[in-house]
């Protein structure tokens, strides 16, 4: 079956103007007619209302009333016209506004006639824009959600495995013991084995078991942390103890800590801290990635030996507050972008980046970063891996 021909609109050439206006508040946002040679005769606004500046698109090329980026766009939306007398598909063009982000409009157009003008109807996309980006955010915000969560399964399981305290992991209702490291078998002078999958109730010595159920039945009542010093008395001595709640894949579980009773007076929190300092640094060490952690302007605070060899810097301490686009010799501002990019948004995974150095070519990094705002003040968590450069 032929082609019915294209319908001959030069009679409407005429009323172009006319046109424009009708267009503009029945159909668009704003409504232009458009010469031969691409230069703007008329511009018409409808529900849109006033867009600063479009009253001196009169008289100027419509290519040239866009962003450098929807050039290319206006002249193959010409192009199209040209050929077919109408646009099959809406070209989306960004238009500089003074003072404000750029306009974005969808725009279609028809020939008024073989040798007539172009009527272009253009249609306000900043509605959806706003929901596209809204939708970009909402989807980080999952992300750097789940990206949270594994983290705290990682920790978990890492302080399960390392901590040289004893640590159980029970079920909330039951207090069956789900998981235990060997420091507690030891602690509580049982076989591991005989510890799992059995109420921690069965497993403790008479002395200790007032003391650790009321511990236990206080943390599940408040939903917090509690701690206790000097509590009870177990196989090695006198304990220091401390519960905190947990809730993994929806159920909820206790973390309890066993240590033989520290020296120092009630809340001299000194032991603990280098405890906890050394653990830290047991975990950074044994981290095959580049690991930095940052203040919020990117100014260095810890970083591991991976970081070190990337960087070149033998000495930790040689790298303390020293800016992190400085120490990637960020010659295009590619690592102060993400800095910003993360403050912004909380998260940047996959992200690959380039590491210069003074002498040599530059090194490729795979980077993912988090905001880790849980501390005052927030800083920056960046991991990232060394990637072959591409063949020249």
């Amino acid at each position: 079956m032929p082609t019915p021909p294209e319908p001959d609109l030069s009679a409407l050439a005429s009323l172009a103007h006319e046109l424009a206006i009708t267009m503009a508040r029945v159909v668009g946002d704003m409504a232009l007619v458009v010469d031969g040679h691409g230069v703007i005769a008329e511009v018409a606004e409808g529900a849109l209302g006033p867009i600063a500046g479009c009253d001196q698109w009169v008289g100027r090329r419509w290519i040239d009333t866009v962003s450098p980026g929807s050039q290319v766009k206006v002249l193959s939306l010409l192009q199209e016209v040209t050929l077919c007398g109408a646009t099959t598909l809406g070209r989306e063009l960004m238009h500089p506004v003074p003072g404000q982000a750029d306009l974005p409009l969808a725009w279609s157009a028809i020939r008024l006639g073989s040798h007539g003008p172009v009527l272009a109807v253009g249609r306000d996309l900043r509605a959806v824009a706003a929901l596209q980006q809204r939708f970009v955010e909402v989807q980080q915000e999952m992300e750097r959600h789940y990206w949270r969560y594994r983290l705290v399964q990682s920790r978990s399981q890492r302080l399960y495995q390392v901590a040289h305290d004893a640590v159980l992991v029970l079920d909330a209702g039951s207090l069956v013991v789900l998981q235990a490291n060997a420091a507690s078998a030891e602690l509580l002078g049982r076989r591991l084995e005989d510890l799992l999958h059995q109420p921690l109730t069965d497993s403790l010595p008479v002395s200790l078991l007032g003391s650790v159920l009321e511990l236990l039945v206080a943390t599940r009542s408040s939903g917090r942390a509690v701690n206790r010093r000097g509590c009870g008395t177990g196989p090695s001595g006198r304990l220091d103890m401390a519960a905190a709640p947990l809730t993994v894949d929806g159920r909820r579980q206790l973390m309890l800590r066993l240590r033989k009773e520290l020296g120092g007076a009630p809340g001299d929190g000194g032991v603990d801290e280098v405890l906890a300092l050394s653990r830290m640094a047991e975990v950074v060490e044994t981290t095959a990635d580049a690991l930095v952690i940052t203040d919020a302007d990117g100014g260095v605070l810890m970083a591991n030996p991976a970081f070190l060899r990337l960087t070149g810097v033998a000495d930790e301490s040689l790298l303390r507050r020293r800016l992190l686009p400085e120490l990637m010799v960020d010659t295009q501002g590619a690592w102060a972008a993400m800095v910003d990019e993360v403050r912004r948004v909380g998260m940047v995974t996959g992200v690959v980046l380039e590491v210069g150095t003074p002498d040599g070519p530059p090194r490729r990094v795979r980077v993912a970063a988090a905001l880790l705002a849980e501390g005052e003040p927030a800083c920056i968590g960046f991991a990232g891996g060394v990637e072959p450069l591409p063949d020249p």
